[in-house]
């Protein structure tokens, strides 16, 4: 998914709420709407409208009070949202050294603004940096005894 195409079909808001059907749904057997409210601690009613959002733009498919199930293009969007997600989260972990919590926080802003190309390369500065050697030279670049704070 081209960066362009991303940004005109799904806020990052929306984003989240097919992320997280993914991320609920990896068995495909569908996703109650009460699980996404508590998997994203929002209420239901917002639950609410982001499917009625979601079902409009074709990512997913839903009777009325029934379960929630990504179409075809959903699966394929939300794998790649999951994606950079995951992507950018493992770079603030294993590179920045951040704890998983914060990396987790900050990787759920970032995800929605930076282009496929940064995540590409993010990916292969992760690959480069991965030996126990590269580990200790960022504990030392990042003085990472005195970053717990």
């Amino acid at each position: 998914m081209s960066d362009e195409n991303r940004n005109e079909r799904l806020t990052p808001s929306i984003e989240d709420y097919l992320e997280a059907i993914y991320v609920l749904d990896k068995k495909e057997r569908g996703v109650r709407s009460i699980d996404v409210a508590e998997h994203l601690h929002v209420a239901k009613p917002s639950v609410n409208r982001a499917l009625k959002s979601l079902v409009e733009s074709g990512m997913i498919e839903q009777e009325r009070y029934s379960l929630i199930y990504l179409t075809d293009d959903g699966r394929k969007m939300a794998k790649e949202i999951y994606h950079r997600h995951r992507t950018i989260k493992e770079f603030l972990m294993n590179v920045l050294l951040l704890d998983e919590q914060q990396a987790e926080d900050e990787a759920c802003k970032i995800e929605h603004v930076v282009s496929d190309l940064t995540v590409e390369r993010l990916h292969k500065v992760m690959i480069a940096c991965g030996s126990s050697q590269n580990e200790e030279t960022l504990k030392r670049i990042f003085n990472h005894d005195q970053l717990d704070d």
